[in-house]
């Protein structure tokens, strides 16, 4: 007779049961319990998809520094249950950003930085560090600690490695320099090509729009015979169109509690392409440059995999049986549970089969000429911390590290960039255990 175990047990819950469960417990729990099964493993994961679109969860594109910093909306679009992937898009009517931080000083710099936060990250959801918000650490401000030592645990313990990470805009000069009438128009603006920015876990497609200025071309001349300044010459720089962003479900983890670490997105297109490369004797390659971004989101794209979970239906095809039972169901049962995995399981085969060598002559090329740029600042930071015993994601609590790697640069050097880490970090690891003492805390 087979033992009944308690993983048995939950496995033959009705479905109905195992959702009702779920919206007891929080997201990062339900993440963590998917790995009972694989019926658990996609219902949890939708289920998570669930309840960020019923609780209008968004996600903020924070563009520039924090006095000029402009944010946008992205609410969510849809989920791929074959890639665990969430998928945000920005309002329909939503207008471009303008690139020029101060619209009325024609000579005004450009935004080049920008962060991805998800809205439930923020410290005003409840989401900061339990250790700041106990009633200890609230008394040692009184009394316990010194105010240096305050500060140095706030920094240390408030830090949230996505909330702090970084990502540098990708150039707009070379591509809106090009012949304007290749260019697409909508609404009055002229559309580029998609670029795109990425990271192990998000992929973020935008372009760069401008709104030609019919005055431009007829300048004035100065008192001097000089041609004037054009006043209007903040219209020449563009603003940027957002798209979408691709987040895997662990991105989204990971902000909520650091200990979980991202998950890679599109792990099969890049398993695929290292293949590919490697069978042309490349093996070395920046993994998140804008053509091998734009390979893996082509791949995807042109592939034949599972409709996804959209917010809105789409009237203009006939719904396939997969979304149909989503549009049936507040969640799939059971058997389309199994249904959801087994055509998951065909179309990873098949799309291995298809695309294992379709990689263009021009993709090629470029991964040949740029070998030598395989490792940027970022990663060769990150290298060089996880050689010192230091966790690569502490690079971005520290000022001068995120002006190394984004910035305009820096005086220091790699090594003293490193050095100054591992010191800070090594001096805090030895405060730690005699401050949460201080405060009755264990450390």
């Amino acid at each position: 007779m087979p033992s009944i175990t308690t993983r048995s047990i939950m496995e033959r819950l009705a479905p109905e049961m195992i959702l009702h469960i779920f919206s007891f417990m929080p997201l990062t729990e339900i993440y963590r319990i998917r790995s009972v099964s694989k019926v658990w493993q996609v219902m949890a994961e939708e289920f998570i998809f669930m309840t960020i679109r019923s609780q209008q969860r968004k996600v903020y594109l924070r563009i520039g520094d924090k006095s000029r910093k402009v944010s946008i909306e992205l609410i969510p679009h849809s989920y791929d249950p074959v890639n665990r992937i969430v998928e945000f898009r920005p309002q329909p009517n939503a207008n471009p950003v303008p690139m020029m931080v101060d619209a009325s000083n024609p000579w005004s710099t450009c935004h080049r930085r920008m962060q991805i936060h998800f809205s439930q990250w923020m410290p005003n959801n409840g989401t900061s560090s339990s250790l700041v918000s106990s009633p200890s650490f609230s008394a040692s401000t009184s009394g316990g600690l010194s105010p240096q030592d305050q500060a140095l645990m706030l920094f240390h313990m408030h830090y949230n490695p996505a909330v702090e990470r970084m990502y540098e805009l990708p150039p707009w000069s070379k591509t809106m320099s090009d012949d304007m009438s290749s260019a697409r128009r909508v609404g009055g603006y002229q559309h580029q090509q998609q670029q795109f920015v990425g990271d192990k876990s998000l992929i973020f497609a935008l372009s760069y729009v401008q709104q030609p200025d019919e005055n431009h071309s007829s300048s004035l001349a100065s008192p001097y015979g000089y041609p004037a300044v054009p006043i209007s010459l903040h219209h020449q720089t563009p603003s940027m169109k957002p798209h979408w962003l691709r987040v895997t479900l662990g991105w989204i983890m990971s902000g909520l509690e650091p200990e979980i670490v991202p998950t890679q997105i599109y792990p099969q297109h890049y398993a695929q392409l290292n293949h590919t490369l490697a069978r042309h004797g490349i093996f070395k390659y920046d993994p998140l440059s804008e053509p091998i971004l734009s390979h893996i989101v082509h791949l995807q794209d042109d592939q034949l995999t599972l409709p996804s979970l959209q917010v809105t239906s789409n009237t203009s095809a006939p719904a396939t049986k997969t979304q149909q039972q989503s549009m049936s169901h507040q969640f799939p049962t059971v058997h389309d549970m199994h249904y959801f995995y087994d055509t998951a399981s065909d179309g990873e085969n098949n799309n291995h089969l298809v695309t294992m060598d379709e990689v263009t002559p021009e993709l090629l090329d470029y991964v040949q000429c740029h070998t030598h740029e395989c490792h940027t600042r970022l990663s060769r930071l990150q290298h060089m911390l996880e050689g010192a015993g230091v966790d690569a994601r502490v690079l971005w609590k520290y000022t001068f590290a995120k002006s190394y790697v984004v910035g305009n640069g820096s005086l220091l050097g790699e090594e003293d960039v490193v050095r100054r880490i591992q010191d800070s970090e090594e001096e805090w690891r030895f405060k730690r255990v005699s401050l949460l003492r201080r405060i009755g805390l264990e450390a």
